[in-house]
C-alpha cells in the first residue's frame, strides 16, 4: 500500500481520533487512486502520532457538501480553495501510536509542508509489555482460573500456543518471550530513539510491513 506522510494541526487530529472528522481537505492528492496509508505528523512536534487509511479521494467542487464531514467552516473552505476544486481524503481506520514516532526514525530531517510520499522501512511502535497485553488478545490472569496452581507469574499469563515460557503448564507473559511474530524486545538504544527512558524487560517494538519522497502542496 502507498504510504503518505501528511502534516496536520493537532486540533484536526483530535477530531479524527474522536470520529468527528471524516474528510481531510487538501488542494492536491496522490497520483494513485487509493487506498493508501496516511502517517499523521502533528505540526510543530517533530513526531508522527498515528495513521489512518484513505480508501478514496473525492473531487470537491461544492464546498457546502463537505462542511459537516471535514469540520471546516464554510468561510475557511472558500478562503483555502479560492473557488477551485479541492480533494477530500476520506478518513478510515484511525490509529493512534502508543509512543509518538520522531521524524528521524523515518529518515527525515525536516517535516513535510503539506504531504509527501514515504518509501522507507516500516517504523514499529514502542510500547510497554502492559500496553501490548491490553491489545494482543492472548493475555490473561491465570490466578482467576478454577484450580489455579498457586502464584502464576503474578497474573501475567499468556494463552498463545507458541508461548514457550510456562509454569506448571500455564504460559507466562514476559517482554522477552512474546511469541507474536511482529513483536520483539526493545533495548536501551531503541528507547533512546523514541525519547523514552529505558526500563529493563519493560518495552517492546510492535510492527504492523516498506514503503524517495518529496513535499507536495
Amino acid at each position: 500500500m502507498v504510504t503518505i506522510i501528511a502534516a496536520l494541526h493537532e486540533k484536526w487530529w483530535v477530531k479524527m481520533k474522536a470520529g468527528e472528522k471524516l474528510l481531510e481537505i487538501r488542494k492536491t492528492r496522490p497520483k494513485e487512486p487509493g487506498p493508501f496509508r496516511v502517517l499523521v505528523y502533528i505540526t510543530g512536534t517533530g513526531c508522527i502520532y498515528g495513521q489512518f487509511t484513505c480508501p478514496i479521494v473525492l473531487d470537491v467542487k461544492n464546498y457546502e457538501d463537505i462542511v459537516e464531514k471535514s469540520r471546516v467552516p464554510l468561510d475557511k473552505l472558500h478562503e483555502y480553495g479560492a473557488g477551485k476544486p479541492l480533494a477530500g481524503w476520506v478518513v478510515h481506520d484511525v490509529v493512534e501510536y502508543v509512543t509518538p514516532h520522531p521524524l528521524p526514525l523515518y529518515g527525515l530531517t525536516r517535516p513535510p509542508q503539506s504531504w509527501r510520499y514515504y518509501r522507507g522501512n516500516e517504523v514499529p511502535d514502542l510500547m510497554t509489555i502492559n500496553n501490548l497485553a491490553g491489545v494482543c488478545g492472548y493475555f490473561y490472569n491465570a490466578e482467576f482460573e478454577p484450580e489455579a496452581p498457586c502464584v502464576l507469574n503474578n497474573g501475567y499469563n499468556c494463552r498463545h500456543p507458541g508461548q514457550q515460557e510456562e509454569y506448571e503448564g500455564v504460559g507466562c507473559c514476559y517482554q522477552w518471550s512474546c511469541p507474536l511474530q511482529n513483536v520483539c524486545p526493545a533495548d536501551e538504544e531503541d528507547c533512546e530513539k523514541y525519547g523514552v527512558d529505558f526500563e529493563e524487560s519493560e518495552f517492546v517494538l510492535v510492527y504492523g510491513g516498506e514503503e524517495d519522497g518529496t513535499d507536495k502542496n
